[in-house]
């Protein structure tokens, strides 16, 4: 019983880390460093700018109310609609943060292009340009990954003149990989309700068989560009840790699965390099 108890508490105390997206905006920061180490650019002052965007982002999209949550994610919806206040919080604080960072670090050209990208970032959610990104068939799945990487890679390759070779290009082929894996396994649970919405996510035109096929040719392109980087540790993990979460997803699965696990795969990089940072250490004592 208390053991049972000790569990609730436990998840109570970490719903606000899911609904109000700080587990997956801090994911996306650590990813931006991991990606800085690798591919060699200087990410300490971007990764504010990550965090307060995606919290931003993906805040304002969940308090735009979708009658597709209702059914992909009615724990999270439940959850929300006890904080949307805080929610309004964290994206003001966050869009702060974008205006205010990018001027205390006397950098204006990074605060450019962050107010150029903000709006592309939200017509997903919004109709800025139109219809909603949301709502154009298969750009709905491409649509984050490629926004992710492009805020994490644009900035070192505009503002730090970070060089656009082969090295660079397999990273981000990787990145890419891992990015739409994570959005596909979010798609594959959501495909009930965006069917029922009339939303053609690319898990709804392809089928669960053929989103699962696509998992693995993910995992494999991923694999591929480690291992074409000379990063045997990275393509190793990629099969390891992924792979089983595209077994776990061939069923439905508690969202919590979702929540920890699927969003969780925006650590993997950063895993990977601590591993190699422990183990330099112990081979070196």
């Amino acid at each position: 019983m208390a053991s049972g108890e000790l569990a609730r508490g436990v998840g109570d105390a970490l719903r606000p880390v899911h609904a109000l997206h700080i587990y997956g905006a801090v994911g996306i920061a650590v990813f931006g460093w991991s990606l800085g180490r690798w591919a060699g650019f200087a990410s300490d002052k971007l990764m504010p700018l990550w965090l307060a965007g995606a919290l931003v982002v993906y805040n304002l999209d969940r308090l735009k109310r979708d009658p597709a949550d209702r059914v992909n994610t009615p724990a999270r919806v439940q959850s929300h609609g006890m904080m949307r206040r805080w929610s309004w919080l964290l994206a003001a604080a966050g869009a702060a943060v974008l205006v205010a960072w990018p001027l205390w670090i006397g950098n204006g050209a990074l605060l450019l292009l962050t107010c150029l990208a903000l709006p592309v970032a939200l017509s997903y959610s919004f109709p800025i340009m139109g219809a909603r990104l949301k709502d154009v068939p298969v750009l709905k799945t491409l649509f984050a990954p490629l926004v992710v990487l492009a805020a994490v890679l644009a900035p070192p390759i505009l503002l730090q003149g970070l060089a656009v070779g082969t090295p660079l290009l397999l990273a981000a082929g990787w990145s890419w990989s891992l990015l739409m894996f994570n959005m596909l396994l979010c798609d594959l649970r959501d495909i009930e309700g965006d069917r029922a919405a009339g939303t053609r996510s690319l898990p709804v035109l392809l089928g669960e068989q053929g989103t699962q096929a696509l998992l693995w040719l993910l995992i494999l392109a991923g694999a591929a560009c480690a291992l074409m980087h000379a990063w045997p540790i990275l393509a190793w993990a990629t099969v390891a840790l992924l792979g089983p979460l595209a077994l776990a997803a061939g069923r439905r699965r508690p969202e919590a699965f979702y929540e920890w696990l699927a969003e969780g795969t925006l650590f993997l990089p950063a895993l990977v390099e601590l591993g190699k940072h422990l183990a330099h250490r112990l081979l070196t004592a």
